[in-house]
C-alpha cells in the first residue's frame, strides 16, 4: 500500500498553472493563468487540473493501479486529488459537482475487473462526503488497444471516434446535471478529456464540464 509519508513526497504540479490545460506556465509569461498554447484555442472544458507531476514513482503507482490489479491504491491516492480540490477555487466555489469517470471498453473492464478512473472517483467521492457519481459516457472499441504510442493528431481522431454519450442522454430522455467533473488517471495530450467533454456538450451545451486527473505526463 501507500503510506501518507510516501504520498506526501510525490511531486505536485508546480505553480502557476494554465487554467485551461493545467500545464505549468512558468514565471516568464504575460498571462500566468493561460499558457501560450491555450491563448487562442477554443475550450470544450472550463478547466483541467492534475495533481501529480510525472516522476518514476508516480508513474509506477499509475501503472500498478491501471495494469497490475492494484485497485487498493485508489483510496490511498484519493487524498492527493482531494488536496488539489481544496486548492482549486473553481471547484470549491460550487457544491453541486457530479463526478464522471472516464469509461474504458467492455473488453478492458472484463480483463482488468475494474475501471481505474471509476475507482479513483469513488474514493474521492467518499472523501468529500459522498459526492454523486454519474456514468453517462461509453467507450467504443476502435481496434486500437492503447493510445500511448499514437501521435497527438491520431490520439485526437481516435478519441473522438471512441467516446460518446449514452442514448438516454443524446435523446434527452435523461438530463445532465449542470456541473460535471471528468475523472481520469493520466492527462497526456488531453484528447480523451476533450472528446468526452464534446460528447457531453452535444447532449446539452449549457453544462459546465471540467476535468481532474491524478497525474500529468509533461
Amino acid at each position: 500500500t501507500l503510506c501518507p509519508a510516501c504520498r506526501d513526497t510525490l511531486p505536485r504540479i508546480p505553480r502557476p498553472i494554465c487554467l485551461y490545460c493545467g500545464a505549468p506556465t512558468g514565471s516568464n509569461v504575460t498571462e500566468p493563468d493561460r499558457c501560450p498554447a491555450c491563448a487562442d484555442r477554443p475550450h470544450r472544458l472550463s478547466f483541467i487540473r492534475s495533481a501529480l507531476a510525472f516522476s518514476s514513482e508516480s508513474m509506477q503507482l499509475v501503472h500498478d493501479l491501471k495494469y497490475h490489479r492494484a485497485n487498493h491504491l485508489a483510496p490511498a491516492l484519493a487524498p492527493v486529488l482531494n488536496e488539489l480540490w481544496e486548492q482549486t477555487p473553481q471547484l470549491r466555489a460550487h457544491e453541486d459537482w457530479v463526478l464522471v469517470p472516464i469509461p474504458i471498453t467492455d473488453t478492458k473492464l472484463h480483463e482488468r475487473g475494474y475501471n481505474q478512473a471509476e475507482e479513483l472517483a469513488r474514493a474521492l467521492a467518499h472523501l468529500r462526503g459522498g459526492l454523486r457519481l454519474l456514468q453517462p459516457l461509453r467507450r467504443r472499441d476502435t481496434g486500437i488497444p492503447s493510445q500511448t504510442r499514437l501521435s497527438a493528431a491520431l490520439r485526437e481522431k481516435n478519441a473522438l471516434r471512441a467516446y460518446s454519450a449514452l442514448p438516454a442522454y443524446t435523446t434527452r430522455r435523461r438530463a445532465l446535471p449542470p456541473r460535471l467533473l471528468l475523472i481520469d488517471d493520466v492527462h497526456t495530450t488531453g484528447s480523451t478529456l476533450r472528446a468526452c467533454a464534446a460528447a457531453l456538450k452535444r447532449c446539452d451545451d449549457n453544462v459546465t464540464v471540467a476535468a481532474l486527473t491524478l497525474m500529468r505526463m509533461d
